[in-house]
């Protein structure tokens, strides 16, 4: 950590939690709160939330604590350019006792599509002001008192999402679960993906997770899969793979099961678009 640095940003960390006290921007980068954690910030000024570098999510106003939920890649700027802001944030990484796990598992939709949730609770607020101020101590926090934390944090979050819940917000697989298991299906595209193992890192059953995979993209989990790697296919035979190759690299069951694939997605069969392909790249001469 630079001196400039040190001036402006404190670290604490206990277990699975870490306190990070800003006192003011720009935010350094080991301050942005952490892609796999959960976090509790609570601005001195209001900020606006980004996620993938400028789509904006919403504002966090002053005093507000908000619940930024993990996956998404946050980022923090000025709401006004002239306003410059500190905050105080705690990142959770679990592993997290029930009620707080459960509540987590199933955060309510609304908190899921703008990737974070200003929590109206005045005594969740209370909690978390009592708590950092123990993380920051010179002597650090007992762990019965973080694991008290915890359970009262599990607590007020569930009291808050079946609030929301009853506002008729339906669970569904939130962007970033949706993007691990996308991700992990893009990674092993030559492999069978079952799923069950989709659906437990879904934290879900298989029948529950088939619903809410197609519900998130109007497609079954093998649909999608064969889509993936019918597309993956046309690359590969545009570079020049053979479509023999190119049938076992994708964990097709065999040459003519690509084939009958191919040619229904594409009207013509992997062998003729090869060709076109290198036609293409490498014309006759006259």
């Amino acid at each position: 950590m630079s001196e400039h640095e040190s001036k402006i940003l404190q670290v604490f960390s206990s277990g699975p939690l870490k306190l990070v006290v800003l006192k003011r921007d720009p935010v350094p980068p080991r301050a942005l709160p952490s892609r796999d954690a959960w976090t509790l910030i609570l601005p001195g000024s209001a900020v606006r939330v980004l996620t993938g570098g400028d789509k904006e999510e919403g504002i966090i106003r002053r005093g507000d604590l908000a619940l930024l939920l993990p996956g998404f890649g946050h980022t923090l700027e000025r709401h006004q350019p002239s306003q410059p802001f500190g905050f105080t944030a705690l990142q959770l990484e679990g592993p997290f006792p029930e009620p707080l796990l459960g509540t987590l598992q199933h955060p309510p939709r609304k908190w899921q599509e703008q990737s974070f949730a200003v929590l109206r609770s005045q005594s969740l607020k209370q909690l978390f002001g009592i708590f950092t101020a123990e993380l920051s101590h010179p002597e650090g926090v007992q762990l019965m008192t973080r694991e008290l934390f915890l359970i009262l944090l599990g607590a007020e979050l569930g009291r808050l999402s079946e609030k929301e819940d009853r506002s008729r917000f339906p669970y569904r697989l939130n962007r970033s679960t949706l993007q691990v298991v996308l991700d992990h299906m893009e990674a092993q595209i030559g492999q069978k993906n079952s799923v069950p193992e989709l659906a437990s890192m879904a934290k879900c059953t298989p029948d529950h997770f088939i619903r809410l995979f197609r519900e998130a993209t109007g497609t079954t989990p093998h649909q999608y899969l064969i889509e993936r790697r019918l597309q993956r296919a046309v690359q590969l035979l545009a570079n020049g793979e053979r479509p023999s190759d190119v049938a076992t690299m994708l964990g097709f069951y065999d040459a003519s099961a690509f084939t009958r694939a191919f040619k229904r997605r594409f009207d013509v069969p992997p062998s003729q678009y090869a060709q076109e392909a290198y036609d293409r790249q490498f014309p006759k001469k006259d």
